[in-house]
């Protein structure tokens, strides 16, 4: 049928009706465009502050960070977490970067926020590196309400127990029994993990050390590791962590033990030789320590040392866990005293580089 026998009333109407789908049209195009445009102008990698306050849920939290596209997915955040970081999140003011992985997230979440907003906390930092006679040290020097004879006993009591009875301090199931362990094998090195904590007022030294021990599972939790291999990954952690202070050689130092053991050669750690010796700033090994009878000496014992010998950062826990695929075995200071190394792949190249550092004044 032809408009021509249509009324002017209806041919009025049809126009009408175009007009109105035309504009309807052109909105819905508009508001996507929109959208688009609201996507695309936040970019991937912007820093962002976030502060958590009193009693937030983690649904609202994970709301949040979807609203400030920290996360593209509330949902999936929620299904990713468990349930004691869910219900025990911390208030304060978190640091995120937009376009983040859900696991970057949950990692920031567990560590617990830059500043916190609760009154009755205490912040206190352990760094890496430190073997536990350092560690108490540290926590008596950050609690004045303790001293180390206090965080000591905790770890005597744990023990005695010889296993994680109630009350006691609770070590992961794949880290070995300290009442168990060897006359001269230091049994809780390594399990208490470096990092930045807030604790209530009311923290005892268990709690605090037992926070310390929870929060290396965290860390071991972002990996996939089977227990078998833990105690041996945080040991080759603890050997980076004392080797080098530089994050981007970490796997590179890596690469060097693991082809050292697979040779398999002496790893022949300095590191490992200031640990027999009891630890300690030494700005150098002489050639009468390489000789100390210890089984932490890696010039006279083959493979690994019994443990660990410090406590390990992230970024040696993860190099462990994926060290760099390198050709090297043997690396020594940089003769430019800027804490970086010389890598070498045969003996000779490397009695190079040690030339060069010792006629560089060993950066003293």
């Amino acid at each position: 049928m032809g408009t021509a026998n249509l009324s002017r009333t209806s041919r009025y109407f049809l126009v009408a009706i175009a007009v109105v789908l035309v504009i309807a049209l052109a909105a819905v195009t508009l508001v996507a465009t929109m959208m688009d445009q609201s996507r695309n102008a936040v970019q991937d990698g912007q820093e962002v502050t976030y502060t958590i306050p009193q009693g937030r849920s983690f649904r609202a939290v994970s709301d949040d960070l979807q609203a400030l596209s920290v996360i593209r997915s509330a949902g999936r955040l929620r299904s990713m977490v468990d349930d004691a970081l869910a219900r025990s999140l911390r208030p304060g003011t978190y640091t995120f970067l937009t376009g983040s992985d859900y696991e970057t997230v949950l990692d920031v979440l567990a560590q617990g926020p830059d500043t916190p907003i609760l009154a009755d906390t205490q912040r206190f930092t352990v760094q890496e590196g430190l073997t536990v006679v350092q560690t108490l040290e540290r926590l008596a020097d950050s609690f004045a309400a303790f001293d180390v004879a206090d965080f000591e006993a905790v770890l005597a009591k744990r023990t005695a127990a010889g296993a994680n009875d109630e009350g006691v301090l609770q070590l992961p199931d794949w880290f070995p029994e300290p009442a168990e362990a060897p006359a001269d094998v230091f049994a809780y090195e390594g399990v208490f993990m470096p990092q930045t904590y807030d604790v209530r007022l009311n923290a005892t030294p268990l709690t605090i050390l037992q926070r310390m021990v929870d929060q290396l599972e965290r860390e071991f939790a972002v990996h996939t590791v089977n227990d078998s291999d833990r105690y041996r990954l945080l040991t080759i952690a603890s050997l980076i962590e004392r080797e080098t202070r530089i994050d981007s050689e970490r796997p590179i130092v890596a690469g060097v033990i693991n082809n050292r053991l697979t040779r398999p050669m002496r790893l022949q750690i300095d590191a490992t030789v200031v640990f027999a010796l009891g630890g300690g700033a030494r700005q150098r090994v002489l050639y009468e320590d390489l000789e100390i009878d210890s089984p932490y000496n890696t010039y006279r014992i083959n493979g690994l040392p019994p443990g660990p010998i410090a406590g390990v950062g992230a970024a040696s826990l993860d190099a462990a866990v994926n060290p760099q695929t390198v050709s090297y075995f043997y690396y020594v200071l940089d003769p430019a005293c800027d804490g970086t190394h010389r890598f070498a792949d045969t003996l000779n190249e490397h009695n190079q580089n040690v030339a060069a550092f010792r006629q560089a004044g060993r950066c003293e």
